[in-house]
Order: structure tokens, then sequence, then C-alpha cells
């Protein structure tokens, strides 16, 4: 286990906030930084072990995830039509429109590889990043260009156009050298798309406490707020252009009652899920 600082605002002075036991059955506590308000696990397994928490099963038979199968017709539907939403939100479409013939678009996290495809359908030149190996395998049974490997250790030759994190910077030990390095490795003007769990201000996730649904430890390793994103994403050479947010956990899913309050939750920007697209730009140092 490591202990680690606020990777926004460097600081040490970090307030206990509770423990919970993960589906691994050990507990982890969760920390929050006064300064900044981003919230992460310390201490926390370290890179080399975090693997032997992603077991075999952690893409089928995980209710607690939202799926029964990540590799089912039925899975990739869903997730389709959670991207075309978010895809719209983002503005992708005027952003697709303004960008000459070849595209290229960079995943990373990719997982079974249904944003690729569908960017791939699109006329995209779609790459993909994942460490793990059955859904590496799957995306490449799609005839989709993947990399298992990490992506802080891979060299692309051309830049891109657009780079995705769906989902996926809450499980990093490093989202600021991830940033970093997305922003070189992006065109410029190219554009920057988040997904990931939302903490602070009006948010659902607030009725729920320590049992809100994206409280996965230690999968889920850090919880922003939009103040604390905007502020590394700043640090990293990123301009917010487009935000919103959706989701509330609410009811079973397809219910009226879950319906209702993931209407609300979008409109009323409730939601404990924030989409985020950001623009690449020189770098500056935020000091608020």
């Amino acid at each position: 286990m490591e202990h680690v600082d606020c990777i926004i605002c460097g600081s040490g002075r970090i307030k206990p906030l509770f423990q919970k036991a993960g589906s691994c059955g050990e507990a982890f506590g969760l920390v929050r930084c006064p300064v900044c308000g981003l919230e992460f696990l310390s201490p926390r397994p370290g890179y080399r072990e975090i693997g032997r928490y992603y077991g075999g099963s952690y893409f089928t038979n995980r209710t607690d995830r939202g799926y029964d199968d990540y590799f089912s017709e039925k899975t990739r539907r869903e997730i389709e039509r959670v991207i075309e939403l978010n895809l719209t939100d983002l503005g992708f479409h005027e952003f697709e429109k303004a960008l000459p013939g070849d595209r290229r678009v960079l995943d990373i996290g990719c997982a079974a590889g249904y944003f690729l495809a569908l960017c791939k359908r699109r006329g995209w030149d779609a790459t993909g990043v994942d460490i793990a190996g059955p859904c590496v395998e799957f995306a490449r049974g799609a005839g989709l260009c993947v990399y298992e490997d990490d992506y802080l250790e891979i060299a692309f030759s051309r830049s891109f156009d657009l780079i995705t994190l769906w989902a996926s910077l809450e499980h990093l030990h490093y989202p600021d050298r991830f940033l970093a390095k997305a922003h070189g490795e992006l065109k410029p003007g190219g554009r920057l798309y988040i997904s990931t769990c939302r903490t602070g201000g009006a948010n659902f996730m607030q009725f729920y406490g320590k049992k809100w649904r994206f409280y996965n430890f230690p999968e889920h390793l850090y919880f922003f707020s939009k103040p604390a994103i905007k502020k590394l994403l700043g640090r990293s050479g990123f301009r917010i252009v487009r935000y919103a947010t959706y989701g509330s956990g609410f009811g079973r899913a397809g219910s009226l009652l879950r319906k209702t309050a993931d209407t609300m939750a979008k409109r009323l920007y409730l939601g404990d899920m924030m989409l985020i697209a950001a623009e690449k730009i020189e770098k500056v140092l935020y000091n608020d």
C-alpha cells in the first residue's frame, strides 16, 4: 500500500472521510484535500498491485457495476445508447463536421471497444488502449486497433484530433500524467472528452453517503468535483468548452422513478456523472 498527496495542489494535509470494504473484502480509506476538495484513496494499492483487484469476474456477473455481462449484446446496445447521448451533450457532431477528412481518435481505457466501433463506422481512424486482457481480446476480435499496454508507456507516431477517457479517469493512479501526455498528443485545437463520477455541489450522490454507487474501492481511486477537475485540466493545458451532468442512481434501471430522477439530474445539473469537452491550449498554471 502507498500513501499519496493531492495531485492537484500537492497538499499533504488530508482529511479522512470514512473507510469502506471493497468487493474484495478489504477496507480502504477515502480522504479529501481541504484545499481543492479532491477526494481520493490513501493509502491505496500501488500501480503494480492493483491488477489483482480486477479479477476475471470484473466484466461479468457484476450487477454492482450496472451490468451482468459487459460483453453481451444487451450491454453493447445500452453503452452505445449512452455514448450517443454523451456525444450530443459534448458537441461532438459539430466538432466532427469542422474536421478535415483524416480524423483520428484515441480512446484511453477503451474496454471492449464499443466507442471505437462507433467511430470507425463514422469514418474515423480509431485506436484504443486498455490493460484488461479480456477486453483487448474482445475488441481485437471485432477488428479494432487496440494496444494492451499502459498508455504512459506508448509512443504514438501521429497526433490525434480527439482523445477520450470514458469512465476511466477515476481508475488511474496518475491522472495528471495521463492528461499531460494527452495534451502533447493532440493536434492544435484538438479536444479531450472525459466522463467521470462527480462529487461536490448540488448532486444526487449526496443522498447516498458512503453507499454511493461509484464509491467502488479500490478500483476507483479518484473522485472529482467540477472545480477540482477544472483546475487539473487548466494545469494540464486544457480549457473546458462543454460541461454536462447526468445520472441519479435512483430506483431500478428502466423504472419510472429512475427516468424521472435522471431527467431532473440532467436538466438541473444534479447528476452524479459529469461530461467534459476540453480544448487544447497552451499550458497555463492556474493559481485560483
